[in-house]
């Protein structure tokens, strides 16, 4: 009956379009008319026309200082030598970012999209170039390169777009009856010049992602990049470059700083306005520390230890999927990865025997030498890390399930096996310490309030997901979770809402960067007071030096008649308040 209900419902559509396609025809005509007409007529962009310039060179490129030696890490392949900047040439770069800036400064907000429309064109044209970059400076796969460094660069672009002007447009404020002829609103303007230190997971997404907001805001950004992926800078600065110079602006106003520890520390002491330091706790600790000196603000995204609960009540395939994902997407070098699973007791031998199956079916491999689902790690240290934590793991009582070692089959690069450890306890060293590597931990819990005690169990308070059919109880778990970002039903997603900031508590570190609060992170709020209506608002005599001894007597009544509770207090103090201005009535002249 419902199956012959719907067919005469599609029949009957289908006719009606059938007859009347040439008045649908019309209609859409007239509505797209009336809409391109409307953007010619009234919404026409504030853009000054420039000439173009010349692309020059970046003075991040006339490095003298260590020499970096980019080696491809899926091949162990040397790609070139880049020169590290040394303290007084990162001085260089910050005063031709400055001079930038003042230019930049004045631009509209119409500019600014018009430029950060560029970006997006420029992805998509270079697509290709960029995403093979990303995977000789990082080993990551093609999937993850377009992924992580395409997809995510062209929606933060489109975001700042779309919405960055709301998130920095002049806010009017509540002005109390007592200053009524006053108006007050707040002011976002550009701070001047945001230094950014970066790691080298995703080399090209976090350049734009950060940089774009700095310029967004009015601001230069100058940009150091890890020792560990540096040679995909030189590509992504002349594109970015190209762009700048194309539509008239200065190309300094972004540069992108190669160089080891050094360099970071110059570029912090420099006398940049502000730095975003993505990175380890430790190093975050040393920025902060040095940027003290200058009292330099700071935002620091630091690391995490990720819990990632799932309740008996999913559906397993769909739940495997979410939490192989957080576990290995990238091989688990990500600040949010889900470096901790926790997996209800009804579904835990299950659970772990399925994701240790489908991990060892998996392959891994050089992802230039042909399609595989993992490529290598980046830095050779970190490999040696994961290599440690997961040995010593196995010594204090973890079961291995899949990997657990080095891959024999490509000696010379940076590859780990993707890991799956079961028994893994809050009392073993890889519960509590970051791995930043290919490891699935599963933990097992069976009484929720033990459960929030073990996820809260580490210094980090990154990120958390929860996977359950029950919503309710997966909220209320999770408003017990101490963390910056809670995920329900899914891993990671909330990066691709850019309206939402990403940001952490604890050793996870403090500041926002995405969403409103990363733009106006990258902004100098100025509070205005101004007179309403160009109503000057008289000075009387009563708060005029020299101070009259009534003045106090009728701001104490003041006071109470505003402040106190009840109303037979507020009208007893009108009358004293009334009777006292009688009495003096020079002071309010």
């Amino acid at each position: 009956m419902e199956n012959s209900h719907s067919q005469c419902i599609f029949k009957n559509a289908k006719d009606f379009l059938t007859a009347n396609n040439a008045l649908i025809y019309q209609v859409v005509v007239a509505i797209l008319s009336i809409a391109f007409l409307y953007k010619i007529l009234f919404n026409r962009k504030n853009i000054t026309k420039r000439a173009k310039r010349d692309i020059g060179i970046s003075p991040a490129s006339n490095g003298t200082g260590q020499k970096i030696d980019c080696v491809n890490p899926a091949t162990g392949k040397s790609m070139g030598i880049v020169n590290s900047l040394k303290p007084d040439e990162v001085k260089t770069c910050l005063e031709a970012a400055q001079k930038a800036q003042v230019e930049w400064g004045q631009t509209t907000f119409d500019e600014r999209r018009q430029i950060l429309q560029d970006f997006i064109d420029m992805f998509i044209k270079h697509e290709n170039e960029l995403v093979e970059a990303s995977m000789r400076d990082t080993g990551k796969t093609r999937f993850e390169a377009m992924f992580g460094e395409i997809l995510t660069s062209c929606e933060k672009l489109r975001y700042l777009i779309q919405n960055g002007e709301k998130a920095l447009k002049t806010e009017d404020r509540i002005v109390p009856m007592l200053m009524g002829t006053k108006s007050a609103r707040l002011e976002y303007h550009p701070l001047g010049v945001i230094g950014i230190i970066i790691p080298w997971n995703y080399p090209i997404h976090s350049i734009i992602s950060a940089a774009a907001a700095a310029i967004f805001a009015g601001n230069a950004a100058l940009v150091k990049v890890s020792e560990w992926s540096t040679h995909s800078k030189i590509l992504f600065e002349h594109l970015l470059r190209k762009v700048l110079s194309n539509r008239g602006y200065d190309p300094n106003l972004i540069q992108i700083l190669p160089g080891m520890g050094e360099t970071g520390e110059a570029l912090v002491r420099s006398g940049v306005d502000k730095i975003l330091f993505i990175g380890s706790p430790g190093t975050g600790k040393r920025v902060m520390k040095a940027a003290s000196d200058s009292l330099t603000p700071v935002i620091l995204e630091l690391g995490g230890k990720d819990p990632m609960i799932v309740f008996d009540d999913v559906e397993l395939d769909w739940a495997l999927a979410i939490v192989q994902r957080g576990c290995f997407i990238n091989l688990g070098q990500n600040c949010i990865s889900s470096e901790r699973v926790f997996v209800h007791e009804k579904i835990y031998d299950q659970f772990c025997k399925q994701m240790a199956d489908k991990i060892n079916s998996l392959k891994q491999g050089p992802p230039e030498e042909g399609h595989f689902d993992f490529g290598s790690m980046t830095m050779p240290a970190q490999v040696d890390k994961v290599e440690h934590l997961v040995g010593t793991a196995i010594k204090e009582g973890a079961t291995l399930l899949a990997g657990g070692k080095r891959n024999p089959a490509y000696p010379k690069g940076n590859y780990f096996l993707p890991t799956v450890l079961a028994n893994v306890t809050e009392n073993m060293t890889i519960f509590q310490e970051e791995a930043f590597g290919p490891v699935c931990s599963i933990i097992k819990f069976s009484d929720e309030h033990d459960l929030i005690r073990k996820a809260n169990g580490t210094a980090f308070g990154l990120g958390c997901s929860i996977l359950s059919s029950d919503i309710k109880r997966a909220e209320r778990i999770g408003s017990k979770i101490s963390t910056g970002m809670l995920t329900i039903n899914d891993y990671g997603a909330s990066y691709l809402i850019q309206d939402l900031p990403f940001g952490g508590c604890k050793e996870s570190g403090f500041g926002r960067f995405n969403g409103p609060e990363g733009l106006r992170g990258f902004s100098r709020e100025v509070s205005i007071l101004t007179d309403r209506f160009g109503i000057k608002t008289p000075v009387p005599r009563l708060i005029r030096y020299p101070i009259d001894p009534a003045s106090v007597g009728i701001i104490r009544q003041a006071i109470y008649m505003i402040y106190q509770r009840g109303i037979v207090n507020k009208l007893r103090a009108a009358l004293n308040f009334t009777s006292q201005v009688i009495k003096n009535p020079k002071l309010l002249l």
